[in-house]
């Protein structure tokens, strides 16, 4: 009987670490959502598909100068998010 032992180095990739650096810049804007009381909404869902897809771009200008590609990538995803969801 044998054994094989293999020893790994694993380390994060650009994904992980973006999207951990992205997830920690939302968490003080979710507190605030969370513990702030507000009317209901009168914005219509093309003004909120519009505001959440700047909201990506405005994170995608933080990341052009850093990681471009990842930047791109955002971009892309904005203007998907508005062309699916009508905004």
């Amino acid at each position: 009987m044998t054994t094989t032992t293999l020893q790994l180095k694993l380390e994060r990739g650009r994904f992980a670490q973006h999207a951990k650096a992205s997830m920690m810049s939302l968490l003080p804007m979710a507190r605030r959502l969370l513990t702030t009381e507000r009317p209901a909404s009168t914005l219509s869902a093309a003004d909120a598909v519009a505001r959440e897809a700047q909201a990506v771009r405005d994170m995608a200008s933080a990341y052009t100068k850093s990681d471009p590609g990842f930047a791109a990538d955002l971009f892309a995803a904005a203007a998907r998010h508005e062309a699916l969801n009508g905004g």
